[in-house]
């Protein structure tokens, strides 16, 4: 009886799988229809729209062909900036799509509610700001960073204030794309924000404002690395600030950095000295090409094959005249990648 019960409960469960299946390709095969069915209509009512919100046509859309529809827009709103995006935004609102997606941004579902996280960014929805508030501080990576760029399309300068911390300390947040906004944003408004969190020195995620100053203004951000340069013995500082470093004002802060005795500053010392130094910085360059670390040799070797004014042949000649092995091997090294290039 026992075995007799297992089978059937096997076959119970097979049976339900097998449906489950039916149903999701059945769920799947309808949403690939209507898409197929109202994608060119709305797609001609958005094109309208970039000229003429008022006059375009578009078809109503229903609440099964909500979530497809605001795909389509989020993706032709990534593609336009300026009047073409506000004209957009105002398609919405006149059919009243706006209301719908502050209501999907309720549900449960992930991807109805990422979906509604874009569109309402792109809207620039206030109405929408606690809620998206709270959700940037939730774990999930995925949700919480749509939230952030959301919140930053709608109000950027009260987002810097709020996200601030959360940019520092979230790596799952990815660099690249923060980036993306930030240049989007531009200095005028990321500048005041990334001062704050730079004369902070936070001890978590400093390096991320260090590469995300980049889309400052650089008159205003340079004076508080020099500071740092010339006032802290703090080892990630003097790092975040070297790698900052693409002015020849700065060498003689390369330069010191280069004998320091953390072998991580000698390393970003390296990758200074290659950025904005010259011939003049052969001789630092070579000693730390014979460092007992090897990622100093390996950034010092890849400085001397950027480093300004120095002709290939004299890499070469460096190369083959190299009294340590070391030495010779790292030069050797660089030189191969610099040809694979």
């Amino acid at each position: 009886m026992l075995a007799l019960a297992i089978a059937a409960g096997a076959l119970a469960s097979s049976v339900l799988l097998l449906a489950s299946i039916a149903l999701m390709r059945a769920v799947r095969r309808s949403r690939v229809w209507r898409l197929t069915r109202h994608e060119p209509a709305w797609r001609g009512a958005l094109h309208e729209a970039i000229d003429d919100p008022a006059s375009a046509r578009l078809p109503r859309v229903r609440a099964l062909d909500l979530a497809e529809f605001l795909v389509l827009w989020n993706h032709v709103q990534e593609s336009v900036r300026g009047d073409a995006s506000i004209n957009l935004a105002r398609l919405l609102r006149l059919h009243g799509i706006d209301a719908r997606a502050l209501r999907m941004l309720r549900r449960r579902s992930l991807r109805l509610r990422l979906i509604a996280i874009t569109a309402l960014g792109h809207l620039r929805e206030e109405r929408a700001w606690n809620e998206l508030e709270e959700i940037a501080r939730e774990p999930g990576p995925v949700t919480s960073f749509a939230a952030a760029r959301a919140l930053l399309r709608i109000d950027a300068r009260r987002a810097l204030d709020v996200l601030g911390p959360s940019i520092v300390a979230r790596e799952e947040w990815p660099l690249a794309r923060l980036g993306s906004i930030f240049q989007e944003l531009g200095p005028a408004i990321v500048t005041p924000p990334l001062m704050s969190l730079m004369l902070a020195r936070p001890r978590r995620g400093l390096e991320r404002v260090v590469k995300l100053a980049r889309f400052g203004h650089r008159e205003k951000i340079a004076p508080i690395v020099r500071g740092w340069l010339s006032s802290t013995d703090d080892v990630a500082v003097i790092c975040a600030a070297l790698d900052y470093v693409e002015d020849a004002r700065d060498l003689p802060w390369a330069r010191g950095a280069a004998r320091h005795a953390e072998w991580r500053v000698r390393m970003s010392a390296a990758r200074a000295l290659g950025r904005v130094g010259d011939r003049h910085e052969l001789g630092l360059l070579l000693d730390l090409l014979r460092d007992p670390v090897w990622w100093v040799r390996y950034h010092a070797a890849q400085a001397l094959v950027r480093l300004h004014g120095l002709l290939p042949q004299e890499l070469e000649m460096l190369r083959d005249g190299a009294r340590d092995a070391f030495a010779a091997d790292m030069l050797s090294q660089a030189l191969a990648e610099r040809g694979r290039a």
